[in-house]
C-alpha cells in the first residue's frame, strides 16, 4: 500500500492547464473495480479552497524545493501536486500473496512531460487495453510492478496491472461496497473525504488474538476496544469542513450484542481520552464530551464536531512547542 501511494504521488501529479473541467470524485467512482474491498476518496479541490487548508499549504510549500529525487522529478515534469490534483480515489482488492491497489488522480496533466519524466527513470511504454501507459520499474523488494495509464487528459490511473485493466475495461462499473454505503446514507460521495472498507476475517481474528494478550487492569479500556474491533465487519467514515470539522463513522458488527459491546468500548475510550486531555488540551474535553456514540441493531455510529478555530489553536500550540516558543510569539 505504501509503495502504491508513493508511486502515485510522485509518478502521476503533473501540471498543465486542461481545457476540460476536472473530474470529481463521484465521476471517478464508476471506474472502481467491483472486487475492491477498501475505497478512500479525497476531494482535493474542495479542501484546498478552505482558508485553513490554504494557510497550511502556504506554510508547508517549501517541501517542493528540497534536494531529493522526488523534488527533482516534480521539477523536471513541471509538477505542482498541491495545486493540480483536484480529486483522488484509492481502491484495494484482497488477493494472494498480496492485495491489489489502484489509484485514480483527476486534475491537470501533461502527457508529454509525464512520459519524459517517467522514461528517464526507466519506465517502459505499454498499451493497457487501448490506453497508452507505462510499466514502472520494479524496485526489487518483491512487490508487483505497477503500471500507469492516462485514459484522458484529466485522469491518471496507477496500480497493479489487473486492477488498472479492470478499471479501463468498462465505462461504468458498480462496486457493491460503495453502492451499499451510499444507499444506506453511511457516506455522501460528495464529502471532501470519505472511506469505506470491508474488514477481512483474518484481520478480525488478529484483533481477537491481540485482545486475549492484554491482561493488565490499567489497559482494560484498550483491551475492550481491541476485542470489540474483532467483531467489526465493515466500516465507513466521512468528514466535512466549513467553520467546523464534522466527522462521522459507522461500524457494522457481526451481531447486535457485539454492536452493544463496541458502543461501550468506544464510550470508554472517549472517557480515557477526555481524562488525558484535561491537562494537555482542556479545550478538547467539551468537544469529546459532545461526541455521540449510538448502537442500533448491528450498527454503531459515531459523530463529532471540532471547531476550526480550536484546530488552528492546537496546531499553533503544537508548532510553538516544537520550536520552543510561546504560542503567538514570532
Amino acid at each position: 500500500m505504501r509503495k502504491i501511494v508513493t508511486l502515485a504521488l510522485f509518478g502521476t501529479l503533473t501540471a498543465c492547464i486542461a481545457l476540460a473541467a476536472p473530474l470529481t470524485v463521484p465521476q471517478l467512482l464508476p471506474r472502481v473495480p467491483e472486487r475492491a474491498q477498501v475505497v478512500v476518496a479525497l476531494d482535493a479541490a474542495t479542501l484546498r479552497s478552505h482558508p485553513t487548508v490554504q494557510s497550511w499549504l502556504l506554510n508547508h510549500a517549501s517541501w517542493g524545493h528540497a534536494d531529493t529525487e522526488a523534488a527533482r522529478f516534480l521539477a523536471e515534469a513541471g509538477l505542482d501536486p498541491l495545486r493540480d490534483v483536484t480529486a483522488m480515489v484509492v481502491a484495494i482488492a484482497p488477493g494472494e500473496p498480496r492485495s491489489e491497489p489502484v489509484a485514480f488522480f483527476a486534475g491537470h496533466f501533461d502527457a508529454t512531460a509525464l512520459a519524459a519524466a517517467l522514461s528517464k527513470r526507466g519506465a517502459m511504454p505499454v498499451t493497457l487495453g487501448s490506453v497508452p501507459g507505462f510499466r514502472l520499474p520494479e524496485k526489487g523488494d518483491g512487490e508487483f510492478a505497477a503500471v500507469l495509464a492516462q485514459p484522458s487528459p484529466e485522469l491518471i490511473v496507477i496500480g497493479g496491472e489487473a486492477m488498472v485493466l479492470d478499471s479501463l475495461a468498462a465505462k461504468e462499473l458498480r462496486n457493491p461496497l460503495i453502492d451499499s454505503a451510499v444507499s444506506t446514507g453511511q457516506v455522501d460521495p460528495r464529502a471532501p473525504f470519505w472511506a469505506v472498507a470491508t474488514i477481512p476475517a483474518k484481520a478480525r481474528q488478529k484483533a481477537a488474538d491481540a485482545a486475549a494478550r492484554i491482561h493488565e487492569d490499567s489497559e482494560e479500556p484498550i483491551r475492550q476496544v481491541v476485542m470489540a474491533s474483532g467483531a467489526v465487519q465493515r466500516v465507513a467514515v466521512q468528514a466535512f469542513l466549513d467553520d467546523s470539522l464534522r466527522l462521522s463513522g459507522v461500524a457494522v458488527a457481526d451481531t447486535a450484542e457485539n454492536a452493544e459491546l463496541l458502543q461501550d468500548a468506544a464510550k470508554g475510550a472517549l472517557a480515557v481520552i477526555r481524562l488525558h486531555s484535561q491537562d494537555r488540551a482542556p479545550e478538547l474535553v467539551g468537544v469529546l464530551r459532545d461526541v455521540k456514540v449510538r448502537a442500533t441493531g448491528t450498527q454503531v455510529t459515531v459523530a463529532g464536531v471540532v471547531p476550526v478555530a480550536l484546530i488552528e489553536k492546537l496546531l499553533e500550540e503544537h508548532a510553538a512547542g516544537r520550536q520552543g516558543k510561546t504560542p503567538g510569539q514570532s
